[in-house]
């Protein structure tokens, strides 16, 4: 009688699994190039004015933490893919 909810049930995760891997890649994807051509852009200002430390540092530190958050959400994106592959 309710043998047709466990094949709903799978689908409704596989659809909403398949929705937080697009997010996330997406997300990963635009967190990246963000911040890579914000490195770009930041270079030639950190030769020109190199006695400014602290501010250069700040801004070091926040692109690197893009970067890594960038990472992480492509690898976290790249696990679920595997994980829907694995069992579907």
């Amino acid at each position: 009688m309710l043998s047709f909810l466990i094949s709903l049930l799978d689908i409704i995760k596989l659809v909403i699994a398949s929705a937080t891997f697009l997010f996330f890649l997406a997300f990963s994807g635009l967190t990246f190039a963000g911040s890579a051509v914000a490195l770009v852009v930041s270079t030639p200002l950190f030769i020109i004015f190199s006695p400014i430390l602290v501010p250069a540092t700040i801004s070091t530190t926040l692109l690197a933490s893009g970067l890594a958050a960038g990472t992480s959400l492509g690898l976290s994106a790249i696990g679920l893919i595997m994980r829907l592959i694995k069992y579907y």
